[in-house]
């Protein structure tokens, strides 16, 4: 399921991804956002306050 998520960084910048899912990789130092297994988007750990996700509703 796709969910829309929002990264807050430390010098007050955000961003908004689009993705299935989010882990951190702890080698990288960031957040991988994937999508069908593949990385779309990547969060600097250091510079990261938060990020929050929200559900995006399904319609047809």
């Amino acid at each position: 399921m796709m969910a829309r998520y929002e990264i807050n960084y430390l010098d007050g910048n955000t961003d908004t991804v689009m993705a299935e899912g989010v882990e951190f990789d702890a080698e990288a130092r960031d957040y991988t956002f994937y999508t069908e297994g593949r990385a779309v988007a990547l969060a600097p750990v250091a510079n990261v306050r938060s990020i929050i996700r929200h559900e995006v509703a399904v319609t047809d």
